[in-house]
């Protein structure tokens, strides 16, 4: 977690602009949340979501609330779109946990942004009956699960992966591999004699063809 008080380049840079715009109250406060985002990420949704809405990048003076993140507050497009998808899912699923966030007593219950993420992805996908969502929401919500742990216990469930996904990947890794031993074997420093690797590069090329097909 980053203090409040730290001085990296990216904090002298927010607090010269919450100093240069000190008469717009709103931009300031985006930049002052935008600065301890990695305290209460739920703040900084909360309010690029306003942001957002309202369109006031514009008058601003930035050509798009994606310029806009990057450029006054330092957080990529993907952050920033994490940032709004999560906190909308919050806002009609479980508008608990941002109320939540709003009490200091009560912050280091709030799930972590990638956590919320997961949440928001597998009640998109649509796999995971009821009960398993339910489940899923009280580990990340309520017991303050990792993304590692939820995919270690739900990710199975929430994103399957079919017959056909799986043999696409296995085509995948076993075209990787085979390019990659041919590869080694027609470097000039390999030590398979001239004979054997001939024989093992005819055999890849039908191989990598039978996996083209």
């Amino acid at each position: 977690m980053r203090s409040p008080h730290a001085t990296t380049k990216t904090d002298r840079a927010l607090e010269d602009r919450m100093r240069a715009f000190a008469g717009d109250p709103q931009r300031v406060e985006v930049l002052a949340r935008a600065r301890s985002f990695k305290a209460s990420w739920i703040e900084l949704a909360e309010a690029l979501s306003g942001v957002y809405d309202s369109g006031n990048w514009e008058p601003w003076g930035f050509e798009s609330f994606e310029a806009y993140c990057k450029n006054e507050l330092h957080l990529t497009p993907a952050t920033a779109s994490k940032l709004l998808g999560s906190f909308r899912f919050l806002r009609t699923s479980a508008p608990k946990v941002i109320e939540r966030a709003k009490q200091p007593e009560r912050q280091a219950s709030v799930p972590s942004l990638r956590s919320v993420n997961f949440v928001s992805r597998a009640h998109e996908r649509g796999a995971a009956d009821a009960r398993a969502m339910s489940e899923i929401r009280k580990a990340a919500f309520d017991e303050g699960a990792e993304p590692a742990v939820l995919t270690r216990r739900f990710g199975s469930v929430a994103f399957p992966v079919s017959d056909d996904e799986k043999k696409q990947r296995l085509v995948r890794q076993m075209t990787g591999a085979a390019r990659r031993l041919a590869n080694l074997i027609a470097d000039p420093d390999s030590p398979v004699p001239h004979k054997l690797a001939s024989n093992v590069e005819e055999v890849l090329g039908s191989l990598l063809e039978a996996l083209d097909g």
